[in-house]
């Protein structure tokens, strides 16, 4: 079971739960790799992320796709991190997007690096 965090500007984080995540593939674009660029700026400075991908799932097998922040690491401060991804993606998408945050278990990685290239990884590993 994971619980993914849905992140926008202007409203507070709200957590989600679902329980099958269907890792479908890589999200990648010129706006993406932006977003991409700065993340990897935000976790070097937070050193709470092992890796991270950018990626489109859909959750419980049904319904639309979304695009997901993958993040394997040390989820013990959900809050403050997800305001600070909020911040960096708001100030690039602005607040009518939203952008869900998965705290990854290593079966879960296991299945997401079949279909999904981190863009983030900790240079010690």
């Amino acid at each position: 079971m994971s619980w993914p965090k849905s992140v926008s500007s202007g409203r507070p984080s709200e957590e989600l739960r679902a329980q099958a995540i269907n890792f479908v593939a890589e999200q990648d674009g010129l706006p993406e790799r932006e977003l991409k660029t700065k993340l990897v700026t935000l976790f070097g400075q937070l050193h709470l992320v092992r890796t991270a991908y950018l990626s489109r799932v859909q959750y419980e097998n049904t319904g639309p796709l979304e695009v997901v922040l993958c993040v394997r690491g040390q989820p013990g401060q959900n809050r403050m991190f997800a305001n600070r991804v909020g911040e960096v993606f708001a100030s690039m998408f602005g607040g009518h997007e939203h952008l869900d945050i998965i705290w990854i278990t290593p079966e879960q990685e296991a299945a997401l690096v079949r279909v999904c290239r981190p863009f983030y990884k900790l240079d010690s590993e």
